[in-house]
C-alpha cells in the first residue's frame, strides 16, 4: 500500500509572530515562522533538524513505515506493488520529480510529507537549493536524514510539522511537493490550500494521491482504509481540482483523472 500518513488535525498550532529558529532548536511560542530571517547554520554541516511539534504520530511509523519506505525507495518494487495491489501505475510520481532537476539557484523546495525522502533521488548533491523535507513521524524524518547523509545532500533540512498548519511564511517555496499525504488528512482541501500558502506567485506544486472515483478494487481498499483511520476524505477529480482552484493554483493538471493520480499546477500571481 502506498503510504498513509496520518497527518491529524490534533496537531495544528496556533499562529505565531515571524521568527525563524536556529538550526536544530524546537519552535517556541515566538518562534513559529522559520523565514523572516537569514540561516543561522551553513548546509554544508549536513542535513539540518527543525522541530515544530511535539511527540508526533504517524500511521508510516513503526513496522508499516519501514516496510513503505523499503518498496518505495525502489522504483521496479514499487511499480509491483502498486500493479499487484491497487492496479495502478505508479511510474508518473516517480516522473514528476524531475520538477526538482529544472529549479534554478537559490530556489527552496518544500516536501510535504517528505515520508523517508523518496524525492531525494531527483536531487543532486551540488545542487544550490534549499530543501525543506517536512512530516509529521519522527521515525520517517530519520530515515530521510539517513537517507539524505548517504546521498551526500547537505542542503536537507527536516522539519517536524501537521502539513495542516505548516511553520512557514507565506510565500516561501518555489516548489512544493506533496507525495501521498493528501489522501490521508482529514481535511485535503485545507491542506491544499496550506502547502499554496507556502509557494511563491508563480511557484510549482507538485504531488500524487489517491482518490475516491478510481476502480472497484482501490475504492475497496480506501474504504476498508477509511475504517481503520488510514484514509482521510480523499476526494474525487472533481473535488481536487476545485482544491487547487480556490488555493490559487492555476494551469492545474490531474493525471489520469481518477484512481491515483499526479497532479501540479502553478500559483498565481494576483
Amino acid at each position: 500500500m502506498l503510504r498513509q500518513a496520518n497527518q491529524g488535525a490534533a496537531h495544528r498550532q496556533k499562529p505565531h509572530q515571524d521568527r525563524r529558529p536556529a538550526i536544530g532548536a524546537s519552535i517556541t511560542a515566538g518562534q513559529r515562522r522559520l523565514n523572516s530571517h537569514p540561516r543561522r547554520a551553513s548546509a554544508s554541516r549536513g542535513p539540518a533538524t527543525i522541530t515544530a511539534v511535539s511527540d508526533p504520530k504517524n500511521l508510516c511509523g513503526g513496522t508499516f513505515g519501514a516496510v513503505y519506505d523499503f518498496y518505495i525507495e525502489r522504483e521496479p518494487l514499487a511499480r509491483l506493488v502498486g500493479r499487484t495491489v491497487w492496479g495502478i501505475d505508479v511510474s508518473a510520481m516517480y516522473a514528476s520529480m524531475a520538477a526538482i532537476t529544472q529549479l534554478p539557484e537559490g530556489a527552496t523546495v518544500i516536501d510535504v510529507p517528505c515520508g523517508g525522502g523518496v524525492a531525494f533521488r531527483a536531487l543532486r548533491a551540488d545542487q544550490q537549493v534549499r530543501y525543506i523535507a517536512v512530516d509529521l513521524s519522527e521515525e520517517m524524518l530519520g530515515r530521510a536524514r539517513r537517507r539524505a547523509a548517504g546521498r551526500r545532500l547537505s542542503q536537507v533540512e527536516t522539519v517536524a510539522a501537521d502539513m495542516l498548519a505548516l511553520p512557514f511564511a507565506d510565500a516561501t517555496a518555489d516548489l512544493c511537493l506533496s507525495y501521498n499525504g493528501l489522501h490521508a488528512v482529514p481535511d485535503p482541501e485545507a491542506a491544499v490550500a496550506e502547502i499554496a500558502r507556502c509557494l511563491k506567485p508563480g511557484g510549482e506544486l507538485v504531488g500524487s494521491m489517491f482518490l475516491l472515483d478510481g476502480s472497484l478494487r482501490q475504492r475497496f481498499l480506501i474504504g476498508r482504509g477509511q475504517q481503520r483511520g488510514e484514509f482521510g476524505a480523499c476526494g474525487t477529480s472533481a473535488d481536487l481540482r476545485g482544491w487547487l482552484g480556490r488555493a490559487g493554483i492555476t494551469e492545474a493538471t490531474v493525471e489520469p483523472e481518477r484512481g491515483f493520480v499526479v497532479f501540479r499546477g502553478r500559483k498565481n500571481h494576483l
